[in-house]
């Protein structure tokens, strides 16, 4: 029965890496990061995957060319989709963002959480969000500055906007 389980746990290990080969995608792993990802398609996946590549030549059934030039195919419509970023924990609560993406551009980043241990915490992490939100957005980037009075929402919001980014493939 041993080997029985090898052979499936293979296979499944199989089918993973074609889903990821087909997609387009180079799998990730979190331990070897030390990101955790997670979204509403797979973790560590953008919610919508690439699309499929178009052929290079068109054939007949006789395996002859159907014509002298290779077809023309329209352009795929840029990928696009949500990736949410790593929890962050800090001593003052747990910060996460969720970015949104067409093609490697990010169009938009919302928090899922922030810091919230006391009405202070919140207060501050509620006027730091929209800065850190713009900048992201500016600089398309998690190179973004860190919000006076609100560093450790601050360097949370990088990180979980790193980790998007790395498992979205914008970088």
């Amino acid at each position: 029965m041993r080997k029985g389980t090898t052979v499936l746990v293979g296979l499944a290990g199989i089918v993973t890496l074609g889903a990821s080969w087909a997609s387009g995608l180079t799998p990730k792993h979190a331990t070897a990061t030390g990101v955790h990802v997670v979204s509403s398609a797979k973790a560590g996946t953008p919610v919508a995957a690439a699309p499929p590549r178009p052929a290079s030549g068109v054939t007949s059934s006789s395996g002859s060319r159907a014509s002298g030039t290779p077809s023309k195919a329209a352009a795929p419509a840029p990928r696009s989709g949500t990736v949410d970023g790593a929890v962050v924990d800090t001593q003052y609560g747990s910060v996460q963002v969720r970015v949104s993406f067409t093609g490697k551009k990010i169009t938009d980043v919302h928090a899922l959480q922030l810091t919230d241990s006391s009405g202070t915490s919140v207060s501050i992490s509620a006027g730091a969000a929209p800065i850190l939100r713009q900048e992201a957005l500016d600089k398309q980037s998690a190179q973004i500055d860190v919000v006076s009075g609100a560093t450790y929402t601050s360097e949370a919001y990088q990180q979980s906007l790193q980790a998007a980014i790395d498992a979205a493939h914008l970088g």
